[in-house]
């Protein structure tokens, strides 16, 4: 008997201890789209992405991408994508988004501070109404806070605010790395390296008409070139083209 007793006593020291050292994580606070998928709850894939927690729905930011896609569209970086500096910056946009060829393109944290300015220069005749591919290459002090904006506001040589326009990229700070001798695999909207400056140089074939640019991936391949990274949900979006 005096055994059995030891031996219960022995078990909860035991689970006391495992309990105590072994403690199960704290519940996920769930008050955006990022902590409800972190929480493990399911993710509606599709654009912007869309997480339910309890009832509530949760939707993926992606700053006012769909309001002014018939204006300007960003290649990269894409919303919700980790930059460093210096970052380079490519999409297209109406002819009317431009003046003399180019727009103001401005980098914040979450806090509002400003870390960084650059001119976005029109790829071609930019006196039209149709889109025109444009690039800018943006250099900041990396900030402390995790999260930010990248702004590319219309150029409005008049002043006049009812002629003002912008287009929020919401992003993410990451620490600098470096980058090897080899060339940076930068996306800039063009077909290999046709109208591509030297600097911005890519091995990327990017083509706009798919549509599939937000499920792509340009990185330096394991060959040491330039290339894109086939997701499996960037395979299944040119599929579907090319059927």
């Amino acid at each position: 008997m005096k055994k059995n007793v030891y031996a219960l006593i022995l078990v909860g020291i035991v689970a006391f201890v495992a309990l105590y050292f072994f403690r199960l994580p704290a519940e996920v606070a769930v008050i955006d789209f990022e902590s409800c998928a972190l929480a493990g709850n399911p993710v509606m894939e599709s654009y912007p992405r869309r997480c339910t927690d309890n009832g509530v729905e949760y939707v993926e930011d992606v700053g006012n991408e769909l309001e002014k896609s018939d204006l300007i569209r960003i290649f990269s970086p894409r919303p919700g994508t980790t930059i460093t500096s210096p970052l380079i910056i490519s999409g297209e946009a109406r002819g009317t988004w431009f003046f003399e060829a180019s727009f103001p393109v401005e980098l914040f944290d979450a806090d509002g501070n400003k870390l960084g300015t650059a001119v976005a220069s029109a790829q071609g005749d930019w006196m039209t109404k149709d889109f025109v591919l444009f690039s800018a290459t943006l250099s900041f002090d990396v900030s402390e806070i995790e999260k930010g904006v990248l702004v590319l506001k219309k150029n409005n040589p008049s002043g006049l605010p009812e002629h003002n326009n912008e287009l929020f990229v919401p992003i993410k700070f990451g620490a600098q790395k470096s980058v090897n001798n080899q060339a940076e695999c930068l996306i800039t909207g063009c077909s290999g390296q046709i109208c591509a400056e030297e600097e911005m140089v890519t091995t990327c074939e990017y083509r706009p008409e798919y549509g599939c640019f937000q499920e792509s991936v340009c990185e330096i391949q394991a060959n040491g070139k330039c290339g894109w990274t086939e997701t499996s949900k960037l395979q299944a979006c040119l599929n579907s083209f090319t059927q």
